[in-house]
C-alpha cells in the first residue's frame, strides 16, 4: 500500500511541473528571468555601442593621423627645398660679395697710385722718364676697370656693374619713355582721325547728292 501511495505521489509530481521544479516556472520567476535577460541584452547592446564608438574614434584618429602626416611631409619638404635654395642663394651672394670686395680693393689701390702722380707738378727735366713710368700704371688701372665691368655684368645680386660710371643711364630710359609717349599719342589720335575721315566722306557724299 505504501508503494502505491509513493507511486501515486510520483505521478502527481510529474503532472504538476510547478511542484516538480520548485516553483521554477512561477510568474515571478518568469518575470525575473525576463528582466535579467532584458538587462543582459541592454548590457550587450551598450557594449556593442561602446565598441562601435571606439572603432569610429579609432578610424577617425587614423584618418587624422594620416592627414597630419601627409601635411607634415608636404610642409617639411617645402621648407627643406626652400632652405636648400636659400643656402645656395646665400652662397652665391657671399661669393659675389667677395668678388666685389676684391674689385673694390683693386680700384682703391689704382686710385691711390694715380692720385700720387700729380703730372701738373712734373718739371720739363725728366718729364719723358716720368711719363714712361706713369703710362703703365694708367694702362693697368684702365684695363682692370674695363675687365671688372665686363666680368661684373654677370652678377645677379647687384646692378652696380650694369652701367659704367659716367655713362648716361638715362639715355635708354628716355628713349623708352619717348616710344611710350608716341604710342600713347598715336592711340589717342587714331579715333579722332577716323572720325574726321568719316565726316569728310559724309560731306563729299552730301555735296555729290546735292549736285
Amino acid at each position: 500500500m505504501d508503494g502505491r501511495r509513493a507511486e501515486g505521489s510520483y505521478k502527481q509530481m510529474e503532472l504538476n511541473p510547478r511542484a516538480a521544479d520548485g516553483e521554477m516556472h512561477s510568474p515571478d520567476q518568469v518575470r525575473l528571468r525576463v528582466e535579467q535577460a532584458r538587462k543582459q541584452a541592454e548590457y550587450f547592446e551598450q557594449q556593442r555601442i561602446n565598441l562601435e564608438t571606439q572603432r569610429r574614434e579609432l578610424e577617425l584618429s587614423n584618418e587624422q593621423k594620416a592627414m597630419f602626416s601627409a601635411n607634415l611631409n608636404e610642409v617639411g619638404m617645402k621648407l627643406h627645398n626652400a632652405v636648400r635654395r636659400l643656402e645656395q642663394e646665400l652662397e652665391s651672394m657671399d661669393k659675389e660679395q667677395r668678388e666685389i670686395e676684391s674689385i673694390n680693393e683693386c680700384f682703391k689701390r689704382h686710385l691711390q697710385i694715380l692720385s700720387a702722380l700729380h703730372p701738373q707738378n712734373w718739371s720739363t727735366d725728366g718729364f719723358q722718364e716720368r711719363l714712361r713710368e706713369a703710362l703703365p700704371k694708367l694702362d693697368r688701372a684702365e684695363n682692370d676697370f674695363e675687365e671688372a665691368y665686363s666680368m661684373g655684368r654677370r652678377f645677379r645680386h647687384t646692378d652696380t656693374f650694369r652701367y659704367k660710371p659716367g655713362e648716361q643711364e638715362e639715355t635708354s630710359l628716355s628713349l623708352r619713355e619717348l616710344k611710350e609717349t608716341m604710342a600713347k599719342g598715336l592711340a589717342f589720335h587714331i579715333p579722332l582721325f577716323v572720325l574726321l575721315l568719316i565726316t569728310w566722306l559724309i560731306y563729299l557724299w552730301v555735296q555729290h547728292a546735292a549736285s
